[in-house]
């Protein structure tokens, strides 16, 4: 199973409908977003998605009750989703609390934890699982990654992730 992990959209449609035409031509089974959509409007987009859509909250959503209106094939959870992908057990958390961030990673608990936030793009093993933050699809706020437009993907198969630039 192929899924798509994307974060951090921050109203840039252009980004957005570059990622959901790259998921589709990568044929993920599902795309996971890790929070901080901002605008009610984004969620629209990923109708040209040929699969749903699972989500956590971040710390930057703006108007949470539009959004929750418009979900279309969006399906959200709170802060944090515990999902079962195939044989993976896996975490969604925005990623706003660097120490609890730690401590689910440090766990062990899951086969992977997707988050976002840093807009730093990562891909890193601790223990048995898997670290995946995608970045930031938006490529803006101050980090040193700023200007670079990031997704990600993950075969629970090989149990391994991929950072995809966007142009």
């Amino acid at each position: 199973m192929l899924i798509g992990i994307i974060s951090d959209t921050h109203d840039d449609i252009p980004s957005l409908l570059e990622a959901v035409k790259e998921f589709n031509r990568r044929k993920v089974d599902f795309v996971v977003h890790c929070g901080d959509w901002v605008s009610p409007f984004m969620i629209e987009i990923f109708n040209g998605l040929n699969c749903k859509v699972i989500s956590v909250f971040g710390n930057n959503e703006g108007d949470v009750f539009r959004i929750m209106k418009k979900k279309g094939n969006v399906k959200f959870h709170d802060k944090v989703a515990e999902l079962k992908f195939g044989n993976k057990n896996i975490i969604v958390y925005h990623g706003d609390s660097k120490s609890l961030l730690d401590c689910i990673v440090d766990s062990e608990k899951y086969d992977a934890v997707f988050s976002g936030h840093t807009h730093i793009s990562i891909i890193e093993r601790k223990g048995k699982t898997l670290h995946i933050n995608p970045g930031a699809a938006s490529g803006i706020c101050g980090s040193e990654t700023t200007g670079k437009k990031t997704i990600a993907v993950y075969s629970t198969e090989k149990d391994e992730g991929e950072i995809i630039k966007l142009k």
